[in-house]
């Protein structure tokens, strides 16, 4: 008997498609490295950035959590946000973190104001739910912010109960 030397055997379809998906990778190779350069930031403004937007309010700020006392009052934070150089900051995601004993709902919004023209632009707002604790997300819009003319952002919160901040997620691609 003459010993054999095992083969293997891949059919060739299986060979056509290991092929077709090599050549998909390779395919565009420009699009790898920009999605190389995109880099992803988180900002988290916590409630002790808020001040209260009106007088006479009571309300109580431990620098972790904001209480109002008594009523309905609203409260301001700028969001500090990275420029590196990019032409423009894409914001995908605002969440309203942690809010407890909000029995008329919670709301954050999050407005654009360029320098020069007095003009506040709503990009989105969540409200938390009407009962019990919560949080909310929304996606702003328009989500490009032109950060070479220093857009100004800031959030506004409306709030009856405890309010534990916001966290911003962004994109810059250079």
């Amino acid at each position: 008997m003459t010993a054999r030397s095992p083969r293997l055997r891949v059919p060739i379809t299986a060979l056509a498609l290991i092929l077709l998906a090599a050549l998909a990778v390779g395919a565009h190779p420009e699009d790898a490295a920009a999605d190389a350069r995109t880099t992803i930031h988180r900002v988290t403004v916590p409630a002790g950035h808020f001040v209260p937007a009106g007088p006479d309010m009571a309300y109580q700020n431990d620098g972790f959590v904001l209480s109002l006392n008594a009523g309905q009052g609203f409260f301001t934070a700028p969001v500090p946000y990275h420029y590196d150089g990019t032409d423009h900051v894409f914001f995908t995601r605002v969440e309203l973190l942690g809010v407890d004993g909000t029995p008329n709902g919670t709301c954050l919004t999050m407005y654009r104001a360029q320098p020069g023209d007095f003009l506040d632009v709503a990009m989105g707002d969540a409200c938390a739910p009407t009962a019990g604790p919560g949080s909310a997300v929304f996606v702003p819009s328009p989500r490009r912010v032109n950060a070479g003319q220093r857009a100004y952002l800031w959030l506004r919160i409306g709030r009856t109960g405890s309010f534990y901040g916001a966290r911003v997620t962004y994109t810059t691609n250079p």
